[in-house]
């Protein structure tokens, strides 16, 4: 038994030491952005993605209810019925849109900004590009863990390609924790941020800003690595502008999400409802001691998609 175990433990040690974070996006090919509907049992589904990976054509779905988002084959695809996108009305997914373009004229925390159900303590952590090394290790390997029991922590991780590109073994920390339930925020590729510059030029404002790469190469980089992500979006900074906010929402099928409690710079307590913010990546270190000093029990952190259901 003894001899069993330690062979066991070889084995995972050497997998863990072979895992590596895949970044060359060209392997995807064909890479689109659709807008088809399909129905099954009642369920009410849009692809938004094709793409094709060793050999194999995939599409990203949202599902309109639940919100959550899932990769399935063409084969798969197949048995799904397809319809109009009369289907959206009267889903989740459709409430939130609207309450999304409803909110697109302000320039910092467009969109959805607040959950709906006033129940449990969302956390979304951002990791910006940063040239420290390593990230909050304390946050994620010690304070985000349920000892007694083996529920796994609802966060969500607005996730940049440079972050990844420049953290690989942090990333796959990540990937790897096994305490954490994850869910990905695009955070765009670059995150372009220039501080001499004003915020109507700044972030994803500037002229050389390619939406599209912006968006899709973390689509990209999360689909290599096995990770499936999700329909919302987090603007650099928060900064937006209305045409931005439509782009994102009409032609990606995004949805951008702020925030109510931005730690490092808000007074307000945690309550239950709020959308937290701070930031993993080590340069923003005040929110993360005011999440973990705040000793609010881990059990009451909730799933970004649970806080959002209207229906």
């Amino acid at each position: 038994m003894i001899k069993k175990s330690l062979i066991s433990l070889f084995v995972f040690f050497m997998t863990s030491l072979n895992a590596q974070i895949q970044l060359d996006t060209s392997i995807i090919k064909n890479y689109s952005i659709i807008k088809e509907f399909y129905i099954i049992n009642q369920k009410k589904f849009m692809a938004i993605r094709s793409y094709e990976y060793n050999s194999r054509i995939n599409f990203l779905l949202i599902d309109l209810d639940t919100l959550k988002t899932s990769v399935i084959s063409q084969n798969e695809k197949k048995k799904l019925k397809k319809t109009t996108d009369a289907v959206l009305l009267k889903t989740n997914y459709f409430e939130l849109r609207e309450k999304a373009l409803d909110n697109s004229e302000v320039m910092a925390n467009a969109g959805i900004n607040d959950s709906i159900n006033k129940i449990g303590i969302n956390l979304t952590i951002d990791m910006c590009p940063s040239s420290k090394k390593g990230y909050e290790k304390e946050l994620f390997e010690e304070y985000l863990k349920f000892n007694e029991s083996n529920k796994k922590v609802p966060i969500a991780i607005a996730i940049t390609y440079k972050w990844v590109n420049e953290h690989k073994k942090e990333f796959l920390s990540l990937i790897e924790n096994k305490n954490l339930d994850i869910t990905w925020i695009n955070h765009s590729t670059n995150h372009y941020y220039n501080p001499f510059e004003k915020l109507s030029e700044n972030f994803m404002l500037n002229s050389k800003t390619n939406l599209e790469e912006e968006v899709i190469e973390v689509e990209k980089m999360l689909l290599l690595n096995n990770q499936i992500p999700s329909m919302f979006f987090r603007f650099p900074g928060l900064i937006s502008n209305k045409k931005i906010v439509n782009s994102l929402v009409n032609r990606f099928s995004l949805l951008p999400l702020g925030t109510n409690n931005w730690l490092a710079k808000s007074k307000k307590s945690i309550t239950n409802g709020d959308i937290i913010l701070i930031h993993g990546n080590l340069n923003e270190k005040q929110g993360v001691v005011k999440l973990i000093q705040n000793k609010k029990d881990i059990k009451q952190f909730d799933s970004i998609y649970n806080s959002l259901l209207i229906h």
